[in-house]
């Protein structure tokens, strides 16, 4: 299961947690390249974006992949 993205964790951390997750932080505007070792916070902040609305949309994608995760476990 993968864990909640909070504002502490780096971009880099997030991309390497699943490719979707990789997918967003580039849809959402961060250099991936260059600032991968910024806080979602720091990212956020030197975007402008809304770092609540960040991670909300985010942890989206979190839930809906540990929700695939439990049923495949549970059908096995």
């Amino acid at each position: 299961m993968l864990p909640e993205i909070t504002k502490g964790m780096t971009l880099n951390e997030i991309m390497n947690l699943h490719s979707r997750l990789y997918e967003e932080v580039g849809k959402l505007g961060f250099d991936i390249c260059c600032a991968k070792m910024d806080t979602v916070e720091e990212a956020c902040l030197k975007k402008g974006l809304d770092l609540l609305e960040t991670l909300k949309r985010l942890n989206s994608i979190v839930e809906e992949l540990n929700e695939i995760e439990r049923i495949i476990q549970e059908n096995q």
